[in-house]
């Protein structure tokens, strides 16, 4: 597969944002070159949202150890997610020449140990994409939107003309589907690891409420542009 330029040099910039963390940066290319030909941008957009899930989810499960009350169920969650994720990269193989599908159903679609450990890499690095995204930087099939310098501003201000805030479908589907995320993985701490204290509780409370605000914004936004 032929890599576009800007992909490759996104995937780059990605390995410094990532602090040179990336397990899997030919396949992170593949990937996106795959999203640029057909067009799949949804799909890649649930990939590196589960991904994120995965990444943080393992975490926790590492970090609670399975006595904890509330392992069993985040597990099962991670499995379900896992399987989903397998099905969504065979989705995106069976897109691209035979021999790439034949690579990603050899190395992370095969049902064994090594295969899902190296799918949970493979995630990792797609969360670096996710996080990227999060910051507000573009990915490589997303249309820069053109910057308004001081000049056009005071033109703007000489002739009365406003100007407006683009409000991009996909960017607040992007910020609506990160708040969910950020309500699942609290909910999920919650019930995993409560806070010990009332300020603790007070804190997790209002941090929840104000992504359950952005979350009913966003859907008003989205249903209102205007």
């Amino acid at each position: 597969m032929t890599i576009r330029p800007d992909i490759t040099a996104f995937v780059r910039d990605l390995e410094l944002y990532s602090k040179h963390r990336l397990n899997y940066p030919l396949e992170v290319s593949e990937l996106l070159q795959i999203v640029v030909q057909t067009g799949i941008i949804d799909e890649f957009e649930e990939v590196i949202f589960i991904s994120k899930f995965l990444v943080r989810a393992q975490e926790v499960l590492k970090r609670i150890g399975h006595e904890t009350e509330g392992f069993n169920k985040l597990s099962a969650e991670f499995q379900s997610n896992i399987k989903r994720m397998m099905n969504l990269l065979n989705s995106f193989a069976g897109r691209a020449d035979e021999a790439l599908s034949q690579k990603y159903a050899s190395i992370f679609l095969t049902p064994d140990i090594e295969n899902v450990d190296r799918l949970v890499r493979l995630c990792s690095d797609l969360s670096w994409v996710k996080n990227w995204q999060i910051d507000g930087k573009p990915l490589p099939f997303e249309s820069r939107q053109p910057k308004i310098t001081v000049t056009q501003e005071v033109r703007n201000l000489q002739t009365g003309e406003k100007h407006q805030t683009i409000r991009s479908p996909q960017s607040l589907l992007r910020i609506q589907r990160s708040a969910v995320l950020s309500v699942i993985l609290i909910i999920l701490f919650l019930f995993i690891d409560p806070p010990v204290t009332i300020l603790g509780w007070m804190l997790a409370v209002g941090i929840a409420g104000l992504i359950a605000y952005i979350i009913v914004q966003t859907t008003m936004l989205r249903k209102n542009p205007d």
